[in-house]
């Protein structure tokens, strides 16, 4: 099965990039700004953007500082059985951050090309968010909030 990897280096800790990605108020910061849910391991997370792609992501590890993963149990049906993984290690330009979605099902390469698009996108969000305070994450319309758990 196809999978995406993307690595880079954000200049801020471990720990401060795993409580973005970790918590439901860091994950407003960087990838939508409507999320629901619980974040701990065997919860799961609800991502509110506008139509149809609403994915929802079963926490499946989270080790503090250094590693967390999400399976998609709703939402995409392309996402259908994937698994998404970030890994954070401290270096002395900051912190490398590897990320990988392991797709559970064939893909067509449009769709391949749109979501690995889509996920660089989101990450340099994520790395803004870290170093600036500031990321890019999707801004959820007043309709979807209004429909939203």
């Amino acid at each position: 099965m196809k999978a995406i990897h993307h690595v880079l280096t954000v200049a801020a800790s471990p720990e401060q990039i795993y409580g973005a990605l970790s918590t439901l108020e860091g994950l407003t910061g960087w990838w939508t700004t409507r999320v629901s849910g619980d974040a701990q391991v065997g919860g799961v997370i609800h991502f509110t953007f506008d139509g149809e792609f609403d994915p929802e992501m079963k926490v499946t590890a989270l080790e503090p500082g250094s590693r967390l993963t999400w399976e998609s149990v709703g939402g995409p049906m392309n996402w259908d059985g994937s698994t998404f993984e970030f890994t954070l290690e401290q270096t002395l330009a900051g912190t490398l951050v590897r990320f990988w979605q392991r797709y559970g099902r064939p893909l067509a390469d449009d769709a391949f090309g749109i979501y690995n698009y889509n996920w660089g996108y989101y990450l340099e969000s994520l790395r803004l968010f870290c170093e600036t305070g500031r990321g890019k994450p999707f801004e959820a319309s007043e309709r979807a909030r209004a429909s939203g758990d």
